[in-house]
């Protein structure tokens, strides 16, 4: 399986994942467990909440984004040489009910090497859309990747 390491990525390059569809059973069972604020599983109290109705808790959501970037990072096809997170700054930006169907879209926005060597911190801006195209989400992540010339030992190190 091909890897992909730090200097694979080209900044401005924009990557898409799967398409998930946000199913209600699975959304409402998420909050229930997780989140249960009335807009996130009651149907009466949603209908009275500034979203009209029932909306996805923002763990699922993210949930929902996980699914869709395993098609970018880590296939049978391809993975990246993926070392760990630093640092998100998550903004929800419009509701997602059921049925919405979601989709990342990651654009490389900066890459820098690290302190440490074997690696090279990655600045990922991810958008989250539904089948409008509009944006759902923002997460821009920090992500340390390896190198490709310690990429097999930069794996065993502390970040």
């Amino acid at each position: 399986m091909p890897t992909v390491y730090f200097e694979d990525l080209e900044i401005g390059s924009v990557h898409l994942g799967r398409e998930c569809v946000c199913d209600k059973d699975e959304m409402l069972e998420f909050s229930r467990r997780n989140d249960p604020w009335p807009f996130h599983i009651d149907e009466a109290a949603a209908a009275l909440s500034p979203y009209g109705g029932i909306v996805a808790s923002g763990g699922y959501i993210i949930t929902l984004w996980y699914r869709s970037l395993v098609e970018i990072y880590n296939t049978p096809r391809t993975t990246w040489a993926f070392m760990g997170g630093l640092d998100w700054k998550l903004k929800f930006r419009a509701p997602v009910r059921a049925a919405d169907t979601l989709r990342a879209k990651v654009t490389v926005k900066d890459k820098r090497l690290w302190l440490k060597p074997g690696r090279g911190a990655v600045t990922l801006f991810n958008e989250i859309l539904n089948q409008r195209s509009e944006v759902v989400c923002t997460v821009e992540v920090i992500a340390l990747l390896a190198t490709r010339a310690e990429g097999a030992a930069a794996g065993s190190r502390n970040t």
